[in-house]
């Protein structure tokens, strides 16, 4: 459903994806790590398009295109199927937590405002949020605006979801209700390439583990069998400082 090819990407003189190949299938949980500074999350800001890669191919899809030479109409057709859960919540301030999620449906999608209420009031309720619909971002805690954030990303219907790295920004305690709430979205059969530190829910939730360093993917394959036998020294390595 999502495949990339050859992905590269360079700042100055500094190669940080180096040729990359990624494959998710429909339904599928992806969990990608590595060392911090490995290239996870510059790999998935250029599959969004929030950075511009130097070469490779992406297709989601239908839409196939070359990443180097994609159009702003053709950007903005893959991303209406890509929703995006950042690091920093990425809310809108003078928004409540309602009309954070509300915004893609009337501005992106011009649904009708009655329309979007309902859909969106929806969605913060799958995600537990739905008795602060009426609250400011400044009024919520780390996680709850994390859960809002997902809310938002769902609100387009994409046909998946990135994450990066969306629990590094919370305190130990509020960590638990994000995970929860991507755990139950994966086992609904939610599409995600999850950029993330958190060893145990790529245990628990993910189907794949793709491990990065260096720019590389060095070992990507099944969740259970990365964790009880990995390929690669180097991921051996890594596992064994988690």
């Amino acid at each position: 459903m999502l495949e990339v090819r050859e992905l590269r990407k360079s700042f100055g003189n500094n190669e940080v994806i180096k040729g990359i190949d990624l494959d998710v299938n429909d339904g599928e949980v992806v969990a990608v790590i590595g060392p911090s500074g490995s290239g996870k999350t510059t790999m998935l800001r250029c599959i969004s398009f929030l950075e511009k890669a130097d070469h490779g191919m992406i297709r989601l899809d239908e839409h196939q295109s070359d990443i180097v030479t994609i159009s702003k109409k053709q950007i903005h057709e893959m991303r209406m199927h890509m929703g995006f859960v950042f690091q920093a919540f990425n809310l809108f301030a003078n928004k409540t937590a309602l009309g954070n999620v509300m915004a893609p449906l009337t501005i992106a999608r011009r649904m009708n405002t009655d329309r979007a209420r309902e859909m969106a009031m929806g969605l913060l309720k799958k995600v537990g949020m739905d008795q602060r619909a009426r609250y400011y971002p400044g009024q919520l805690s780390g996680g709850q605006q994390q859960r809002v954030a997902i809310a938002r990303a769902l609100a387009s219907g994409p046909s998946v979801v990135l994450f990066d790295e969306p629990t590094s920004a919370l305190d130990p305690e509020l960590t638990g209700e994000v995970l929860d709430v991507m755990k139950q979205l994966a086992a609904e059969g939610t599409t995600m390439v999850v950029v993330t530190h958190e060893m145990q829910f790529a245990r628990e939730a993910a189907n794949k583990v793709v491990f990065m360093d260096n720019g590389v993917i060095w070992e990507q394959g099944e969740a259970g069998a990365f964790f009880e036998q990995p390929k690669t020294e180097r991921a051996l390595q890594f596992l064994r400082k988690q």
